[in-house]
């Protein structure tokens, strides 16, 4: 067993939380542009992006230097899609694969939003996340579908795709529309420095992980062997093929061997309640 790709293999000891999907009253948000910014700060956010439906939101992002500002924008045809650090809407009736190649020439992050939500639990089909080719991710979840119909959580569409040998990462957002969403879900990203081009960078490339409330303190693969460290885990999952659990560990500390591995591994924190998270997958031979 080789290790073809691995998103931990260069780690530094900054790690800096943010969310990526937030709405403003610039759409259906609760709250000004502004104050939503100030509203992550308070929470202890170290970066944000803004992404109302269809309109890129313009804080006065100089006020805030205690937070990194992330411009973009929820492009809202049918199904859904999140374009980060881009300054500019595309128009709703372009192809789905038109709007992610036109925000990765923009340097944007393309993440395809909630795929569990509706009542189908369906609102990307498989067929489209498969013939779709090029965006980063995924959001594996989305915190306001617990409110919705559907499932927050799309962990099983992750599986699939990766079993499929895609390189895809998992993300969690808030999707945030109300101040109580603040602080329900958050992508920690490993970073050189605290820079907006160093957090694009670590979520683009995979060197973070997602998170519901559980914290993770070390991740590190090396040797064939997977290494988790968390502060607050009852319990560390190792999983693969198709959604496999291949070991659990209760505890808040782990090494798993990948020796079973097949396509992917990754690994599963959870913590009490509803607290989780989710690294990214290592990819084997």
């Amino acid at each position: 067993m080789a290790i073809r790709l691995n998103p931990y293999a260069q780690r530094y000891p900054l790690w800096l939380k943010g969310n990526l999907h937030a709405h403003t009253t610039l759409s259906d948000g609760e709250l000004p542009p502004d104050e939503t910014l100030e509203a992550f700060i308070r929470r202890g956010y170290d970066y944000a992006a803004l992404t109302d439906h269809d309109v890129v939101a313009t804080p006065a992002e100089e006020r805030y230097p205690q937070i990194l500002f992330l411009p973009g924008v929820e492009h809202s045809a049918q199904q859904h899609i999140l374009r980060v650090n881009v300054t500019t809407t595309l128009p709703r009736d372009l192809s789905y694969q038109s709007v992610i190649d036109l925000t990765l020439q923009a340097d944007g992050l393309v993440i395809l939003n909630h795929p569990n939500w509706g009542d189908d639990f369906n609102h990307w089909r498989d067929a489209q996340l498969f013939s779709l080719e090029r965006f980063h991710g995924i959001e594996i979840y989305n915190n306001v579908i617990e409110y919705l119909e559907g499932s927050p959580y799309a962990t099983d569409r992750w599986d699939r795709l990766l079993s499929a040998g895609r390189q895809l990462w998992g993300y969690a957002n808030e999707d945030t529309h109300r101040i109580l969403q603040i602080g329900s879900a958050w992508n920690m990203v490993n970073v050189r420095q605290r820079s907006k081009a160093e957090v694009l960078e670590a979520l683009k490339t995979g060197r973070f992980y997602a998170s519901t409330g559980a914290v993770l303190e070390e991740i590190a693969v090396q040797d064939g062997f997977w290494f988790v460290r968390s502060g607050n885990a009852k319990a560390l999952r190792l999983i693969s093929h198709q959604g496999e659990v291949l070991e659990e560990v209760k505890g808040s500390t782990a090494t798993f061997s990948l020796s079973r591995a097949r396509v992917y591994a990754r690994v599963e924190a959870v913590g009490d309640g509803f607290a989780r998270a989710w690294t990214q997958p290592v990819f084997v031979e």
